[in-house]
This record gives C-alpha cells, structure tokens and sequence, in this order.
C-alpha cells in the first residue's frame, strides 16, 4: 500500500484544492446517476412502446430462444450404441413431463427407452429380439440408459443449461446390480419406466418413477440438485399396478397421485374405474388408498397456495361422449379407504367428444386466483381425418365454465391433426396452449408430412377468442413415413408431452419429443429425443387483479345429447 496522506497536516490553500477536486467528483458522480437512470427510463420507456399492453381476448407475442437436446453422462457416451452421428451424447426417451418452482427451478422426466436396454431383453420375442437381460452404461452393450431409474434431468439457470438431478449418477451394469442397488442404493439405482414431477408450495420437488408393479418415490430441494430420500429407495406401496402415473402437489408436503391402473385393483373398494386417487399429508410417506374415479384418460392439477384439487377426465372409455372435471375444494381430503366420495363433488360436464383420440389425454391447469382451463383434441372424422381442438375454462375456480369452443387451427378444408394439446395458465390469467401438429395437403395423411410443435397464448381467453398459432421449433419433430401412411399410424411422437409458465409469467417452458434416424432394435420405430425450447412473451400483461365477470351469454351450459 502507498502512503496514507494527512488532510490536517496539509498547507490550507492544499487543502481548499483538494476539497474543491472532492466536491466536483461527488458532483459528477451524482450528474451521472441522474442521466443514468434518465437513460435507463428512456430505454425502458422505448422498450415499452414497442411492447402494447393486451386486452382481454388478444393473442400475446412471444420470441423463441434456440432449442435444446437433454444431456447424456459423459462417461455413458458410446459412438457404437446406435444412435445416429451427432446425436451420442443426448437422452433417448419420450413422453416428457415438466416441473417448475417459485425460483424458476425447472425439472424434466421421461419415459425411458425399455427396447434399448442392450440387443436383448429379459422379454425376449415378446418385445422383439433375442431374450437377454437389461443394461445401463455399460461398455460393450448397446444402451440408451445412463441409468436404472427413468430420466430426470434439472436446470437453475431458468433453462440455459439442464443436467442430471443429484443422486442420478451412471449406474452401469446387468438388471441384476440394479435389483441389488433397488435394495442398498437410491436415486438413480431404482428401476424406473415413466413418472411424473410436482412442486408444492415450499419447492419440494417429488418425483414419483413407476415401475408397473408399483412406484418408487423421490423427493429434492433446491430445485433437483439436493436428494433428500436417503440411500434406500423408497417403495410408494400403493395398492395398484400403474401404467401411466400423474402427480400433483400443494401446501406443505400435500401430494395428489392418479393412478392409471386400467382395470378395478383386486385391493380396492368394489368401485370400477381405470383411474384410482391416492392421498398423503406428509410429503408422500404414507398415502390413502384407493379412491376410485371413473371415467377414461384423466390428469389432475392442484394449486399450490390454495385447497383446490382438479381432475379432467373422459368421461367413460368410449368412442364418443363428453369431457369433464371432478372438484375437491379441501385439499383432496377424506378420500379413501372407500367407498367414500370424500370433499371431491360431483363431475361437471365441460364439452363433447365426438370421437375417441389415440390416448389423447384431456389436460386441465390452473393458477392461484381460481382460473382453470381444460384442453382436449377431438377427432370425430376418424385418426387421419381433419381434428379439432376444445377448450374449457373458469375464473372462479370451476364453479362456473363457459361453453366449450374449438380452438384448433383454420386450415381450410383438408384440416389436419391438434395432437395432444396441453395448457398452461400464469398467475396474470395468460393461458398458453402448446401441441403436435400435421397440416394436412391436399392428399390428406401422407409420407413426407411433417409434425411441428405449435404453442399459442391468449390473455383471459372467453368463449370463440382465435389463438395466433406459431412453430415454436423450425426443426420438424417426426416427419410421415410409408408404414405410418399404409397404417393410418399417428402415434409416432407418443402420448403427451408438458409446458410451464415462470414465476412472474415472463416466458414459457416446453420439454417436447424429436425423432431422428432409424430405431436399432425395433421395425418402424424412430430414435426418440427430448428437448427443451424457451419462449419468452413480449406481450405487456397488466399486473394480476380481480377478474370481471364473464358476459352472461358465455355462461351457457353444455347438455349431452344422444347426437354428440
């Protein structure tokens, strides 16, 4: 350090100058936070003139930032596994499910590849193929996995950059050390198929990872990157085989489980249903069982502040009839074991369906202020003919629902496919609904047709507004071949795939499915990748408020009739 210099001990004509020199730096230090922060109001204000502030009704702009692949562990890549050059070191999965926290803390899961668990399976000619055991990141073996459990990947960035969640390290080996690891390890060692994520309102983060038989149970903080399950997994010891598990949470350690089980649990009430709801108060620890709810394909949303619970269903498995949702405003409680209807009212009708979908899933969302919005396709001209695209919402938390209206694109005549719509709502009422998406030409469902993914916004959408569709990713997902065309096969991009909405409602999430290049393993089957795309929303959206009533002409209730 120099030396230290003594103001006292100075000449006063020394002292005066310096006093002056300090006085004009405080004095222009002061003049330039004043034209900076001029400068920054300019800049904000200019901004904001570019960027109108929505009505209700209108569409909102968005801008799209660059795709994203999910990662593979590095010492998992194999140049010789079968996936096409370029593409080594990204996830093979399909089915995405997607989570987010207050902080922006986001998770992905999917469904892992079973068929390309090695050249063999323990199932032999059952799932095609010579019968051998199952592999995860193991030199030799043509695998996809990195490990036993189904994938979860996290990203704090806001999604510039995912990894995989803590505890979900390669577990290289045969089925049989992931059968030991089932026993002495946790994360990544128990053996997984497809799960689903939520987030309850202290960021929890539960994961829960089926396994057919049963479930097996994770839960993080700090937005996946802290395991806090232990090393043993965690069976869920639910009564029911699963196929496809749906998960929400709210409050502190509140989670709602629907179960997929397809067919009445032998365990259960003397209830029938494909769909079963299960409850806990303690973060998943222990879980009630078996309250049945009949119906056909069925999801379920919760808020997170509030004691609201929501489930969208089909109304039976069949090949027409309508959609509808069942209601508890007390947290799910007193469910099970039944026969018990619980706090859970009776199902309201929310619209037709004039055709059954392949395993189209009607979606509902919400927000904290009682909004809830229910999407379904429609397909009543048949799998490749022209589809349509309903939705129902409510501002006062499903108490009243304004008529269902088809919000699927005008594409002339030949139409084309809305698959899999799924909706998300932030907590300033902008609704966005994202979805795979065929235009059809002139000759219909043919080879060379291209799937893209589409995803439109409104501001407080009422009945028969026109969302503004946009290709939120340039690069086609899947794109029709000669199989799919001879078959009126449209199932290549799977069954569902999710959206959120951040924090302060700035931008949107989508974690969605890409086929590239030939399966290894399977006949007309595709290799199948998962991707994250960011959306941010240049629409000005005013700050959250009480929300008018709707017009009473919107307020007209659905009636099912013999011709829907």
């Amino acid at each position: 350090m120099g030396d230290s210099v003594d103001v006292e001990g100075l000449p006063s004509k020394d002292r005066h100058f310096l006093n002056v020199l300090l006085a004009g730096t405080f004095a222009i230090a002061v003049a330039f936070l004043i034209l900076a922060s001029m400068f920054g109001v300019i800049v904000d204000n200019s901004l904001n003139q570019l960027r109108s502030e929505v009505q209700s009704g209108d569409s909102l702009e968005f801008e799209f930032g660059e795709p994203v692949y999910m990662p593979r562990h590095e010492e998992c890549i194999d140049a010789d596994n079968g996936q096409d050059p370029g593409y080594e070191g990204f996830g093979v999965g399909y089915e995405p499910s997607l989570s987010i926290d207050s902080k922006g803390n986001m998770q992905i899961t999917a469904h892992k590849d079973l068929r390309w668990g090695g050249e063999g399976t323990p199932f032999g000619p059952f799932l095609g193929g010579p019968t051998d055991t199952w592999y995860a990141c193991e030199d030799g073996e043509m695998t996809s996995w990195d490990y036993w459990a189904s994938w979860f990947w996290v990203s704090t960035d806001n999604g510039s950059t995912w990894d995989h969640g803590d505890s979900f390290e390669p577990t290289p080996g045969n089925l049989a050390n992931s059968a030991i690891g089932s026993v002495t390890g946790g994360g990544s060692e128990c053996l997984g198929d497809e799960g689903d994520i939520a987030v309850d309102n202290n960021d929890v983060v539960y994961y829960l990872d089926t396994t057919l038989e049963d479930n097996w149970w994770h839960r993080f903080t700090k937005g996946g990157e802290s395991y806090e399950m232990g090393s043993v997994c965690q069976r869920m010891n639910t009564m029911a085989a699963d196929d496809r598990p749906w998960v929400a949470a709210q409050g502190d350690g509140i989670i709602h489980y629907l179960g997929n089980s397809g067919a009445t649990p032998p365990e259960c009430t003397g209830d029938t249903g494909r769909y079963w709801y299960y409850h806990s108060e303690n973060g998943g620890n222990t879980f009630s069982q078996c309250y049945a709810m009949p119906g056909g394909w069925s999801t379920i949303s919760s808020e997170k502040e509030g004691s609201y619970v929501y489930v969208a269903q089909e109304d039976a498995d069949s090949p027409s009839g309508s959609v509808q949702i069942r209601i508890s405003d007390d947290y799910g409680k007193g469910t099970g074991p039944g026969p018990s209807d619980g706090s859970w009212n009776e199902s309201i009708e929310l619209g037709p369906r004039t055709g059954n979908c392949p395993e189209g899933y009607p979606v509902v969302n919400n927000n904290e202020a009682g909004t809830v919005a229910v999407v379904w396709a429609d397909c009543g001209n048949g799998d490749v003919g022209a589809w349509d695209m309903q939705m129902a919402i409510s501002y006062d938390h499903g108490l009243n629902w304004e008529d269902s209206w088809n919000i699927a694109p005008d594409w002339g005549e030949t139409g084309g496919i809305t698959m899999y719509p799924f909706v998300s709502i932030s907590e300033n009422n902008m609704v966005s609904v994202a979805w795979y998406g065929l235009k059809y030409g002139d000759d219909g469902y043919t080879e060379g047709d291209e799937w893209y993914l589409y995803v439109g916004g409104i501001y407080q959408p009422h009945g028969n507004d026109t969302f503004n569709w946009i290709v939120a990713d340039p690069t086609p997902l899947h794109i029709v071949t000669a199989y799919e065309e001879a078959n009126s096969d449209v199932h290549a991009l799977h069954d569902f795939f999710e959206t959120v909405h951040s924090p302060d409602g700035d931008w949107i999430g989508i974690a969605y499915q890409q086929n590239i290049g030939v399966h290894p393993f399977e006949e007309q089957e595709e290799q199948r990748y998962i991707k994250f795309v960011r959306i941010e929303v240049l629409s000005l959206i005013p700050e959250p408020g009480v929300m008018k009533e709707p017009p009473a002409s919107l307020m007209i209730d659905w009636i099912a009739t013999d011709e829907s």
